[in-house]
């Protein structure tokens, strides 16, 4: 009674939602009414709107006036439901059976619970009973389901739920049929509506085939799970519903598909036993190749918008993680990174393919984000420490150098870039790190090399691209690339000068020279350049050093120290009246 009570809330929810969006979509007509239509012309518009409203296709001939294909746009625009809204137009269609099939069912049960109680009927006779009465209800639903589509689609599946229930208790109850025995039926009561739904061409009849099917292993009651025999009923469920997908072309199954899966999987990624992991990886290769399959062709295939694709996008990008997540698990530990790389080269060709088959970039985002996710788990699974920053900086900027080669587009190469947001954070590490103070050519300078290097030669390619479009200016992230890759040849030249010298004080002061050097270059070759920010940055890196010294050197030096440091940097900086200069006489004139 509990679930009968919360399954009607549910039902009440749906419908009041659904009867806000319909008054929602009825104010936005009435305000487009008033927009775009005279008052004469109200008549003919309300009854368009009432076509709209019973979902009968509006037909403009090739002489309509602009007013009207403007007029028939704003209406297809603001009454195409969405996926709630269709949930609702699903439950007011014929409602009343509906709810007569929610009460019989409700009054069935209780019949049975009555007759059981009194036994009426010994446990024999109330399997065959449900089972017969499953049928029944099955059959007259496919009679049913020619005339009226809807119809027969709610009998089908109350029968079906009510052979899965009938078989379900007699397996708890009575312990009738062995739980193979129990699969078996229950499946093939599931295949009979997934049958309909391809004859009739119906998506809610072909999901709810997929959901019943995906229950049933659930209902067998089975004293010891055979992982192997479940994953195996498993894939014949999804080689249906990938049948069904090509008959129909509803790819939501191919999701709804990848969804049993993952549930199925989740407690096997969190407790995998030593003696399964082996062939349930073999089932994990085999539903990824599947879905990686069937949501290829079903891209390439498909003449929609990104947002028509939505769900081939999700598809392919839940279908990596989870076979990545399977690898991660149960894979052997010699051949983990291999097998990784292996799926990545697989999801980067397909990135390749869908991208110069359809020109879709959507497509192309999710299976290289996969292949770059696979990439940095394989790096993981072999690197670790100052070898894996250092891999992954090489990665990271390999990847956006050929996202532009394969794209031409910069923008997108440009934020290929933000992967190096990783290699920069575990690289702070060895800027801290107590091999500085041992010497100065370690692992931790190559990180800061490596990383400064990729930086800086990434901002110096993207530069010379938006210097070939028309000398147009270059972009925020190419400025923070040649920023970057400069900081960590400071912060290199700093920790190096340091390690070298004993007398931390000839360390600061040398540094100090050389930033107030390269200030100096960057500033005046911008001087007669229309090149401000090249200009603002050599002014920054000199007011960064004088900032350095009179805050903090002017403390922490020696007297002779500080003497030796503000005359280098003083006489450096007194230099520019010399430079940039042409002479002048005493009369003023060039």
């Amino acid at each position: 009674m509990e679930l009968i009570f919360f399954i009607g809330v549910i039902v009440l929810l749906f419908l009041v939602v659904n009867l806000r969006g319909r008054v929602s979509r009825l104010e936005q007509l009435s305000e487009t009414r008033s927009a775009v239509q005279s008052p004469a012309q109200s008549q003919a518009y309300r009854e368009q709107v009432s076509q709209v409203q019973v979902s009968a296709p509006i037909e403009l001939s090739s002489q309509s006036t602009p007013q009207e294909m403007q007029q028939f746009n704003v209406m297809s625009s603001t009454t195409e439901p969405d996926a709630l809204g269709r949930l609702g137009d699903w439950l007011k269609e014929d409602w009343l059976l509906k709810l007569g099939a929610f009460l019989l069912l409700i009054g069935f049960g209780w019949l049975t619970t009555y007759a059981f109680l009194n036994n009426w009927i010994g446990p024999m006779g109330r399997i065959v009973l449900g089972i017969m009465a499953g049928v029944v209800i099955l059959s007259f639903g496919w009679f049913r389901i020619k005339s009226y589509l809807h119809q027969g689609g709610i009998f089908l599946v109350l029968g079906s739920t009510t052979i899965l229930l009938t078989i379900f208790a007699a397996r708890g109850m009575y312990d009738f049929f062995t739980p193979l025995a129990a699969l078996i039926v229950m499946f093939l009561s599931t295949a009979f509506v997934a049958l309909a739904s391809v004859k009739y061409k119906s998506r809610s009849l072909a999901l709810c085939s997929l959901i019943l099917a995906g229950i049933a292993p659930l209902l067998t009651n089975s004293p010891t799970t055979d992982y192997i025999g479940l994953f195996a009923y498993l894939l014949a469920v999804i080689l249906g519903a990938i049948w069904i997908t090509v008959l129909t072309g509803h790819r939501e199954l191919t999701l709804a598909s990848l969804c049993v899966i993952a549930l199925y999987s989740l407690p096997h990624l969190m407790m995998m036993t030593q003696s399964d992991k082996g062939v349930l990886l073999l089932f994990a290769y085999a539903f990824a190749g599947i879905f990686f399959i069937t949501n290829t062709i079903g891209i390439l295939k498909s003449k929609e918008t990104a947002k028509g694709i939505s769900v081939d996008l999700v598809t392919a990008f839940g279908n990596g993680i989870l076979l990545l997540m399977w690898i991660m698990v149960a894979a052997p530990d010699v051949w983990r990174s291999l097998i990784i790389s292996a799926w990545m080269i697989v999801f980067a060709v397909g990135a390749f393919l869908t991208f110069k088959a359809t020109n879709k970039r959507e497509p192309f985002y999710v299976y290289a984000g996969v292949g770059i996710a696979m990439l940095a788990a394989a790096t993981s699974a072999e690197l670790q420490g100052a070898t894996l920053t250092i891999a992954y900086a090489i990665e990271s900027g390999l990847v956006a150098f050929i996202t532009y080669l394969l794209l031409k587009d910069i923008l997108v190469a440009e934020k290929m870039t933000l992967l190096l947001i990783g290699p920069v954070l575990l690289s702070l590490g060895s800027m801290s790190s107590y091999t500085w103070a041992t010497s100065v050519f370690h692992k931790d300078f190559f990180v800061l090399f490596i990383l400064g290097s990729v930086l800086f030669g990434l901002g110096l390619f993207f530069m010379q691209k938006w210097n070939a479009l028309n000398n147009s200016p270059v972009s925020l992230i190419t400025s923070l690339l040649l920023i970057g890759g400069s900081a960590y040849a400071y912060i290199l030249i700093w920790l190096s000068l340091h390690a070298a010298f004993t007398n931390d004080d000839i360390a600061a002061m040398m540094s100090l020279v050389i930033y107030t050097i390269i200030g100096l270059i960057t500033y005046f070759a911008a001087a007669g350049t229309d090149n401000k920010a090249l200009r603002m940055y050599g002014g920054s890196v000199l007011g960064l050093v004088v900032v350095r010294l009179l805050l903090v050197d002017i403390w922490n030096m020696e007297i002779a120290g500080k003497i030796v440091t503000f005359f280098l940097v003083g006489t450096l900086l007194m230099t520019t009246a010399f430079l940039g200069r042409k002479k002048t006489n005493t009369s003023g004139v060039v």
